[in-house]
């Protein structure tokens, strides 16, 4: 009899979490719908000629800013607290966005970015904690979890409207409070299955050392190139119609699939099976359906990717869903932008030596932890890299530099405090290694300059 009601547990604890998995699942398809069906309403309605900025911005603040919110769905509890905060900031977005008309006034269009972007930011690294923490890793829920977006992105961005819009809007308020009903405690005053796994990961926390931060990094080198392929192979595709919905479509199954595949041969002669098929289709004749099946062998890595990113950081599950994310923006930037040779040779001649001498000013403050000095080399490539980005294809201008580089300073700060625990040392840290990174730059450009009147014919 024992043994029965253990199994009926069991079976019951695994329903729950495949339950939450569906869930989450299904909120991720609506909010990225939600979110990318309000901004093209924007572009529909506004008259203002270039909304560059707006979605910039609200991309930046959905993808860049998840290494920060994922640190704050590392510590933060209840956790169902960072699902409230979305849900009320994508309500309050909508809000602000569904009487605009047509319009010359930007403000309100970066405001709606602002608010869109940060609770799509919120709800990703709730979300990709959540499945992670609930099924152990699962590498099959982790693809399930993430496929959905890309198709939401396809349907919002093909049947955008303001009907459509409440629609999202209504169904993700709906399952968000289903959601956080199933993470309460339960009636009896028993902790649920996630809760019980939220302390086992925590427990499981363990100071993270330079040669992980190597592999994290080396993840993350992987997302930049999955971006860049991925890109790569859609832009071959003619965009229009029903061909939106099947990129997204096929973006979702390869997600999907990669989980399912890595569980059922190893990791190991999956991902060499896929990348085989990627280098095949590089090489091949650039057809429809030779770029469809490179689109879907791309997605097929993305759970591997995640799943191995938390292991490397285990009790850090929101932190390295938020790195994760972030290494998709910068190869999207540099593919969108063309960037080839032209791009990456200048990229790396102003983040290579920032790194250094960062890595130096920390070592004079007298900071030998590898988890910290391993950290600085992760955030420097997330807020260098868009920066550098946005200097050459936005604005160059003095005050957009320097508000740019106060924005690098903050971010930083809260980064350092995730591993120092002191507001204090991680402004010291923070604001040192940036201003000695920018002085030395400063110095370099003088030189230069000084060499050039000097020697005017060299």
């Amino acid at each position: 009899m024992g043994n029965r009601q253990m199994g009926r547990g069991a079976r019951g604890l695994r329903q729950e979490v495949a339950l939450l998995t569906g869930v989450c699942t299904a909120l991720h398809f609506l909010v990225d719908g939600l979110c990318i069906c309000c901004i093209y309403l924007l572009a529909d309605s506004s008259s203002v000629a270039n909304l560059l900025g707006v979605f910039i911005t609200y991309n930046v603040l959905a993808f860049l800013t998840q290494p920060l919110t994922g640190m704050l769905a590392d510590r933060l509890r209840p956790e169902g607290m960072l699902l409230a905060a979305a849900v009320a900031l994508l309500a309050i977005g909508v809000a602000v966005a569904f009487p605009l008309g047509s319009t010359d006034d930007v403000l309100p269009l970066y405001i709606v970015a602002v608010l869109l972007g940060l609770g799509n930011s919120l709800f990703h690294v709730w979300g990709g904690r959540l499945v992670t923490v609930s099924t152990g890793n699962d590498i099959r829920a982790l693809g399930v979890f993430v496929s959905t977006g890309a198709f939401g992105l396809a349907v919002g961005m093909l049947f955008h409207s303001r009907l459509v819009l409440v629609a999202f809007l209504l169904a993700i308020a709906a399952l968000a409070f289903y959601a956080l009903r199933l993470t309460s405690k339960e009636s009896k005053g028993q902790e649920s299955l996630k809760e019980s796994q939220v302390l086992d990961s925590e427990l499981n926390k363990k100071p993270v050392s330079m040669i992980l931060w190597l592999a994290v990094l080396a993840l993350m080198g992987i997302v930049m190139l999955r971006s860049l392929l991925g890109e790569t192979f859609s832009a071959g595709i003619a965009k229009g119609g029903m061909m939106i919905l099947a990129i997204g479509a096929v973006a979702m199954i390869g997600k999907i699939a990669g989980g399912f595949l890595s569980h059922w041969m190893g990791i190991v002669w999956a991902m060499l099976l896929v990348v085989a098929g990627i280098v095949a289709c590089l090489l091949l004749p650039s057809t429809e359906t030779v770029l469809f099946i490179g689109l879907l062998l791309v997605n097929c890595t993305m759970a591997v990717t995640l799943y191995l990113v938390n292991a490397v950081l285990p009790g850090r599950e929101g932190l390295a869903f938020g790195l994760l994310a972030a290494a998709l923006m910068p190869g999207y930037l540099l593919a969108q932008a063309d960037a080839g040779g032209m791009m990456i040779e200048p990229l790396l001649l102003t983040l290579i030596p920032t790194i250094v001498i960062e890595l130096i000013v920390l070592w004079a403050l007298r900071e030998r932890r590898g988890e910290v000095l391993g950290s600085s080399v992760v955030v420097n490539i997330l807020t260098n890299v868009p920066l550098h980005l946005f200097v050459v294809f936005v604005s160059n201008s003095l005050p957009a530099i320097i508000v740019g580089e106060v924005l690098v300073v903050l971010v930083e700060m809260l980064w350092y405090r995730y591993f120092v625990d002191s507001w204090r040392k991680a402004f010291i840290y923070s604001f040192l290694c940036n201003g000695f990174s920018l002085l030395a730059g400063l110095l370099l450009q003088c030189a230069i300059l000084l060499l050039l009147i000097l020697y005017p014919n060299t």
